[in-house]
């Protein structure tokens, strides 16, 4: 199993984040991934400065989308990523965030039927081919379009990241690897089957099919911190999962209602202090013991890339060193 490590704009600034990614690189992670958030720190940024200033880490979107970027941009920037860092970049990509969309005036008319075009045009792209035919789903594209530089001669490698059903078999009809959002981890094989069902409509076989679980991480000395750690996050997002998100590990969203009127009423502190035990069960959290023995549980589920994400623990510097043990372990 591999590791990667994904920050966002709030894990600090784009100095504290290029550290940190370097931390990961010498503690044995595999790729380093970050959130492109509308009006959020720009990942293009962090990724270009993490990838001058490591060696062999690799660097990714998780995730870019074609509706806030056209395509042309995002086969541009991949393209030139990837000849900055050497062939250690991997291309993240979603249908967006509709709300963030909303924002600045983008709309999403028919969003996994975009997602797929931009996929199939992006390959064609970073080969160095012309564009060809594109629907005017993505604006309306002259066929001659190409990027005209020298390409980096490593192919980029197209993840897509989501959690819809039919985002889920787009990973598996159209990309390199997935990038699904276990919220709770329980829902692996939910996921697990939408993507292998995307595969077997395509034909396609999955033996080097990267399966990155995106996750929620927190790791301390012991269980009641990891947990502490969580609970602005559980608080945050929790009311707004859906039904089929929570039912894997017993939950409704109706058990989220009080939770969801403190949050609405502006008290975070009251909102945090409601959650119960099985709330928790969203992310993975414990001391190393635990960790590990869900990841062995995961990885017996097909899963091929642990995807850590925020809080990471009470202390990310001294969650990263802890969590480096339990690669080793994983790996021993």
């Amino acid at each position: 199993m591999n590791f990667g490590l994904r920050c966002n704009s709030e894990s600090g600034s784009i100095r504290e984040v290029v550290r940190r990614a370097q931390l990961a690189e010498s503690l044995g992670f595999d790729d380093f991934w970050y959130c492109q958030d509308l009006m959020k720190r720009d990942a293009w940024v962090v990724l270009s400065a993490v990838a001058a200033t490591t060696s062999r880490i690799r660097v990714g979107t998780c995730i870019a989308n074609p509706f806030s970027s056209s395509p042309a941009e995002l086969a541009m920037r991949a393209a030139s990523l990837q000849e900055l860092s050497e062939g250690r970049f991997v291309l993240g990509i979603g249908p967006g965030e509709p709300r963030f969309l909303d924002w600045v005036g983008l709309r999403q008319p028919r969003p996994v039927a975009a997602l797929a075009e931009a996929v199939r045009l992006l390959r064609r792209l970073l080969a160095g081919e012309e564009a060809g035919a594109v629907s005017d789903l993505l604006g309306g594209w002259q066929p001659q379009a190409r990027l005209r530089f020298p390409l980096p001669p490593q192919p980029v490698p197209i993840y897509i990241g989501g959690q819809g059903p039919r985002v889920l078999e787009l990973m598996g009809e159209l990309a390199d690897g997935g990038l699904p959002i276990l919220f709770p981890p329980e829902t692996i094989d939910f996921v697990r089957a939408r993507i292998e069902a995307g595969a077997a409509r395509d034909g396609r076989s999955l033996e080097n099919f990267d399966l990155a679980a995106c996750v929620w991480w927190s790791v301390a000395g012991s269980r009641g911190e990891a947990e502490e750690a969580l609970r602005y996050l559980v608080a945050y997002y929790g009311p707004s999962l859906r039904a089929e998100t929570l039912a894997p590990i017993g939950l409704t969203p109706e058990d989220f209602a009080a939770v969801r009127a403190a949050w609405q009423a502006g008290n975070m502190q009251q909102a945090m202090s409601l959650l119960t035990p099985p709330m928790f069960r969203l992310a993975i959290y414990g001391d190393a013991d635990d960790m590990a023995a869900k990841l062995h549980w995961l990885a017996s589920r097909g899963v091929t890339q642990i995807n850590i994400g925020p809080p990471l623990g009470p202390n990310p510097e001294a969650a990263l060193r802890l969590t480096a043990g339990i690669i080793e372990r994983m790996r021993g």
